[in-house]
């Protein structure tokens, strides 16, 4: 089989050869980290951990167009207050100690009533032309013939509407401004089918991302009666849209424990769910029992391969393989790989997920 055969097939519980092996790339303090370990500088990630090719992007443009200005408002030698691309105002260190792993705090955000939603409609154009390459037809016939899955990210309702006014304003306006939320709502589901009208005839997309990050530790960020009031009709629409124009596969993009949303995507018609935290209060095995027939990704305690090669084996044997007898499930990190994770125990990882992909025995490690 080849790489689309193998993870389409896999996602939609039909028979494989063997597993995908794919991993999250790794981010900068991790690999700075790594490479004083031995990591061979400028290696090839997946060559050198024997990583099969995921999936290839396809390159619509699905998000706000142009970007604000960055610019600087305020900087000493501790912090940095600017106003980043999408517009919220931001204080940051002033120095990133651990590339891919920071943090910040949010000071404004560019939405706080219905007028400055109708100034950031102005930047979700459809008919903007940058939104597709200049060579669209040729690179959609390409990517048609390419042996790898093609996926396109977008981010959707609570993602973008949380970039615009921020997390605590987002919750508040369920309760206080539900109109205005619906218009916005609206107009990003409108938003999407219409850019995507001009390109999707000419490319099968095999798996669409709707990327949300609505849940957190032990509970998703907003409740299921909610998202069935104010999302899923939403959902509803767009999903029907995809798969109405061929594509095969439509996940959520969410951290976290989702809980009860799981059962409103199913319903909205999401196939999948990734990365499935485990630290978040996800359990695999559970999760499979509860949904025998919903997609998930992820799942492999990044905590556990700090530790050492023994609770690697644990955590890998204790739900992989018994999680790809059922079907319907990519193991992967659940979600960045941290810097404190020893590159010798990462490759440990990587050879016992290999190896359990090819039906080959593991001996556990005294």
């Amino acid at each position: 089989m080849n790489s689309k055969e193998r993870l389409m097939n896999t996602l939609l519980f039909k028979p494989v050869d063997r597993i995908p092996l794919i991993e999250w790339n790794i981010r900068k303090a991790t690999m700075r980290e790594w490479v004083k370990q031995g990591y061979p500088e400028n290696e090839n990630q997946k060559s050198f951990f024997n990583l099969d090719p995921a999936f290839i992007n396809v390159p619509i443009s699905m998000g706000l167009y142009p970007y604000f200005e960055e610019k600087t408002i305020e900087e000493n030698e501790h912090y940095r207050i600017w106003q980043d691309g999408l517009g919220a105002i931001r204080q940051d260190f002033a120095e990133i100690e651990n590339p891919g792993f920071v943090t910040r705090k949010w000071l404004k955000f560019p939405v706080e009533n219905r007028e400055d939603f109708l100034e950031m409609k102005k930047r979700y154009i459809s008919s903007e032309p940058s939104r597709y390459v200049d060579n669209w037809p040729l690179q959609a016939k390409i990517l048609e013939m390419a042996p790898v899955a093609t996926h396109l990210s977008i981010p959707y309702l609570f993602w973008v509407v949380r970039d615009w006014m921020g997390f605590e304003n987002l919750c508040f306006a369920f309760y206080d401004m539900p109109e205005l939320l619906e218009e916005m709502f609206t107009f990003l589901t409108d938003f999407c089918i219409e850019t995507l009208k001009r390109g999707i005839k000419e490319l099968k997309i095999d798996m669409v991302e709707l990327k949300e990050d609505m849940a957190y530790k032990n509970a998703p960020m907003i409740s299921p009666e909610m998202f069935r009031k104010f999302m899923m009709p939403h959902y509803k629409r767009l999903i029907s849209f995809l798969k109405s124009n061929g594509v095969k596969f439509v996940y959520v993009d969410c951290d976290g424990y989702p809980g009860g949303l799981i059962p409103c995507w199913i319903e909205s018609g999401v196939d999948g769910v990734s990365p499935c935290e485990i630290a978040a209060g996800n359990d695999m095995l559970q999760l499979r029992k509860e949904y025998p027939e919903f997609a998930l990704l992820g799942g492999i305690d990044k905590r556990e391969l700090a530790k050492d090669k023994k609770a690697i084996y644990r955590e890998v044997m204790s739900k992989v393989p018994a999680m790809i007898e059922k079907g319907g499930y990519v193991p992967h990190v659940d979600h960045a790989i941290p810097f404190d994770v020893p590159l010798e125990n990462y490759l440990y990882y990587r050879d016992v997920l290999t190896k359990v992909a090819y039906g080959q025995s593991v001996v556990e490690p005294i």
